[in-house]
């Protein structure tokens, strides 16, 4: 009997693997998709989410991190801007914008070109770039040369769940590093910018050898509400720079950003470079993008900075917690299956409730406290399945392959 029962979990658990692999096929067809509408408003939500634009404690400003605004300045604005803030010592000046051809205006070229030219720390934006044919990332787009001699390079891509999406844009991780075909390994635009600031602190990140980091957000530019944390990073708009309307000491021995922060600060109508993230305040059914992408590198660098990462879960733990869970389940399951059947729905349904909101507190409380995204998908995966699925196994799996079990189906009784 003791010997039949473990045969039986551990059947019912390979069974549950089964159907958990079927279903994960199935969905990558997207075969449900046009039945739930529900779930698309839910599709691009983490349950850490919730922890970011609810539960984050107010983080302070970071002063070593300044972003510029460049708006729709033609190039000779921009050198003009860029000499106006080079002349106060920046520890480096990173340009998140690409200035790929030779324009009619040859004396704003000129006047940009020399303005790059005299900046001591210089970190211009590249693109790391993804071949579908080879399936390998094999080139990496620049700025025109004329633009980029002084300068170190420096990829600027950022993970979004955008896939066929174009218009979402959601932004929880970036790649510290990429390695391109030739065997050539870029920094990322962030990762660079804080190399020039802490060195040491940089180099024991990118030690950690994570080939995707999760971003700690610690907030926003001037938005006007759209995220919970605005106003967590000194920015100065075009028409600061031009009128000086700032102090040099802002300036001296920080990392400076160039990038677009809209046609002016705060402009919530522009959705260029601009991406959704776990700050935003409508975490459900998302409607606009809250933050820009020069604000997310901005991000990066302090969290390198002040060393506050977020740990995660590797692929192959976030599969053995999930066969532990699961096998725990289909022991426990089983038990209530052969000793209580006529209570095995609903005692098994209330299990599952309870370890459903179990486990959506641990993730928020691991992130809350151990600054750790707990990813369960998988356990949560396997917790919805083990009832009905181990019912299954139960009533026409294990039943099927028995000569009794096949004798009772096809037994017609009276009523």
């Amino acid at each position: 009997m003791f010997r039949r029962f473990w045969r039986d979990v551990i059947l019912g658990t390979i069974f549950i693997i089964g159907l958990m692999v079927f279903i994960g096929s199935v969905s990558a067809f997207k075969v449900f998709d046009m039945f739930d509408p529900i779930g698309d408003a839910f599709a691009d939500m983490e349950f850490t989410d919730i922890y970011f634009s609810q539960l984050l404690d107010d983080p302070i400003a970071d002063e070593n991190v300044i972003l510029i605004n460049m708006g729709l300045e033609s190039r000779a604005g921009i050198a003009m801007m860029i000499d106006s803030i080079s002349q106060h010592n920046p520890a480096v000046i990173g340009v998140d914008s690409f200035f790929d051809f030779p324009k009619e205006d040859t004396l704003g070229d000129m006047m940009l070109m020399d303005a790059l030219s005299r900046v001591e720390n210089l970190v211009m934006v590249t693109k790391v770039l993804y071949n579908p044919d080879t399936e390998e990332l094999d080139s990496v787009h620049m700025s025109w040369p004329w633009f980029t001699f002084n300068s170190e390079p420096a990829f600027a891509n950022l993970l979004t769940d955008a896939g066929e999406q174009a218009d979402l844009k959601m932004c929880r991780e970036f790649n510290p590093t990429l390695t391109t075909s030739d065997s050539v390994t870029h920094q990322a635009f962030a990762v660079k910018l804080s190399s020039y600031v802490v060195p040491e602190k940089t180099q024991q990140f990118v030690d950690r050898g994570n080939e995707v980091e999760v971003i700690n957000y610690r907030g926003n530019v001037l938005d006007y509400g759209a995220t919970k944390f605005g106003n967590k990073y000194y920015a100065l708009d075009v028409g600061d720079v031009f009128g000086s309307n700032y102090t040099p000491d802002i300036i001296e021995g920080k990392v400076v950003i160039f990038c677009f922060l809209g046609e002016y600060l705060g402009d919530r109508e522009n959705f260029e470079d601009k991406f959704f993230t776990p700050l935003n305040e409508t975490y459900i059914g998302r409607a606009f993008p809250d933050m820009y992408g020069g604000v997310i590198h901005a991000n990066i660098v302090s969290m390198i900075m002040n060393e506050n990462y977020i740990f995660y879960l590797k692929d192959w733990q976030k599969i053995l917690v999930g066969f532990i869970g699961l096998f725990l389940n289909i022991m426990v399951f089983s038990w209530i299956y052969k000793k209580l059947p006529k209570w095995y729905d609903g005692i098994t349904k209330v299990i599952q409730v309870i370890e459903f909101v179990g486990l959506i507190y641990l993730m928020v409380y691991f992130m809350d406290i151990f600054s750790m995204k707990l990813d369960l998908t998988y356990l949560l995966f396997a917790v919805a399945l083990s009832g009905d699925g181990l019912e299954v196994f139960y009533g026409v799996v294990k039943n099927s392959l028995s000569k009794e079990g096949r004798k009772e189906l096809f037994k017609v009784s009276r009523l």
